[in-house]
């Protein structure tokens, strides 16, 4: 069902790509406005005569109670993107641009491991390229093993200390 077929009380699908999750939002049309061309223009020339210039209206979706006005959609297609936002007047539609986000994201997943790898594998390569990033590198590997002896040797102490009270109130209690 393309977007001109919308009538008052028709079903409308709003895919919304947020930051942290895609969400899908079903309403109703509550009204829409007369087609006009995409494109105001003054005059035409008479080359172009006789072609139809896309049409569009701006329709009124309610959605969890709330009126929402999407400006500028086309008539004469059943799905439509804005920004990060999907609308479509076609449950059939919606379920397709849902399968392909999913499969996108599907297919990202898959291609962690390899990205997970030009990270690791690029480290390498700018070190073996640039001598001055592998000595800095390199001292900021031997700063950590340096703070991690540090720490254990501090440990170490702690338990020594402990182990010498011990002893010395052992003693000192007999």
């Amino acid at each position: 069902m393309d977007f001109n077929s919308l009538g008052q009380g028709s079903p409308f699908y709003i895919l919304r790509r947020t930051e942290s999750k895609p969400v899908l939002e079903v309403g109703t049309v509550k009204s829409k406005t007369p087609p006009q061309p995409m494109y105001q223009t003054q005059a035409v020339p008479s080359a172009f005569n006789g072609m139809n210039p896309q049409q569009v209206f701006n329709i009124t979706v309610t959605v969890d109670g709330k009126d929402e006005v999407i400006p500028s959609l086309p008539i004469n297609v059943e799905i439509a993107e804005r920004g990060k936002d999907t609308y479509s007047a076609s449950r059939e539609a919606m379920l397709q641009a849902v399968d392909a986000m999913m499969q996108a994201s599907k297919d990202a997943l898959n291609k962690k491991a390899y990205h997970e790898n030009v990270l690791t594998e690029g480290e390498k390569m700018l070190e073996k390229l640039n001598p001055r990033y592998a000595e800095e590198k390199n001292q900021a590997r031997t700063m950590v093993e340096l703070q991690n002896r540090v720490n254990n040797q501090d440990k170490k102490l702690d338990e020594m200390r402990t182990m010498m009270d011990k002893i010395l109130s052992a003693v000192g209690s007999k």
